[in-house]
């Protein structure tokens, strides 16, 4: 929707709420308003402040606004604030806290809590294609119950701790497509070869060429993929392969240092309860950047 080199850019556009309603009628409907509820082309125009259109199918006739099935709608808070909202939000390399955004837009931190959340859900993939060629995969640790609860522990202290209480890491996997350079992020409450192995086959093709650490999680794919893997522990990051190339997780591992900057930086800590939201709000960022 945006396409913007500056913050400037979008105060000096969006001066109105005339001017924010207008673009996203062009945006949404190409200058033509159609119902969102039944698709109907025959809209009518009233004097109404808050449902400017009504529809004209008589099985329908629902009035409606622009913003109906958007992340601003039923939302109280000024148009302008959003687009400002939406530029900082996908802009920031690292992301904007709802602490800085309040201040920002003069609004609560309730309330800009809530419209990142509603950003982070249109950031959301909605389109599955599954990976056909060479595909990184590698896992890590991001939500809050392993990074602050479990902090100076060793791995078998956590696994104690997570066995006798009903409690979780916080598991994030990357799968990222070697061709397009796009990433895909999935969370899970702990890191286990099930929830590995069916993520992996839901989003890479089987036949495809699969590129991991020495992590015995992968183990049970190297009859559907071709598997090569580098020895991390060995500090070994790339290795040259005559079948496979040049084998290495660099692209995922690129990524985690930028959201897991993020998170640390920016953020702080999250909870595995809002875990893919903030997975979505990377993964976008990366794939658009």
């Amino acid at each position: 929707m945006f396409n913007f080199k500056s913050l400037q850019d979008v105060v000096t556009r969006f001066k109105s709420e005339d001017d924010c309603k207008a673009y996203l009628e062009q945006a949404r409907w190409g200058g033509k308003p159609e119902c969102p509820h039944c698709g109907c082309g025959k809209v009518y125009r009233t004097n109404a402040k808050m449902q400017p259109y009504k529809c004209g199918n008589p099985e329908c006739h629902k009035k409606f606004s622009v913003t109906v099935g958007l992340v601003m709608e039923n939302s109280k808070i000024p148009l302008s604030k959003w687009f400002i909202a939406i530029y900082l939000g996908t802009a920031h390399k690292k992301g904007i806290s709802s602490v800085q955004l309040a201040k920002d837009l003069g609004i609560t931190q309730k309330s800009a809590w809530h419209m990142m959340h509603r950003i982070r859900e249109a950031m959301k993939v909605r389109t599955h294609t599954k990976i056909d060629g060479i595909a990184e995969a590698d896992e890590t640790y991001m939500s809050r119950k392993y990074r602050s609860d479990y902090k100076g522990l060793t791995e078998a202290e956590i696994d104690y701790k997570l066995k006798n209480k009903k409690d979780n890491k916080g598991a994030v996997l990357g799968i990222a497509d070697r061709k397009t350079g796009e990433i895909k992020v999935l969370s899970f409450p702990t890191n286990n070869r099930e929830d590995v192995t069916k993520a992996i086959k839901e989003n890479v093709e089987a036949g495809s060429r699969l590129h991991t650490d020495e992590s015995s999680l992968y183990r049970a794919l190297e009859q559907e993929y071709y598997r090569e893997s580098v020895v991390h522990s060995r500090k070994e990051w790339v290795r040259n392969s005559i079948v496979a190339g040049r084998v290495h997780t660099n692209r995922v591992e690129n990524f985690w240092s930028v959201m897991k900057r993020g998170i640390y930086g920016t953020y702080h800590q999250i909870s595995f309860k809002h875990l893919q939201a903030y997975c979505n709000e990377f993964a976008y960022r990366y794939n658009s950047r």
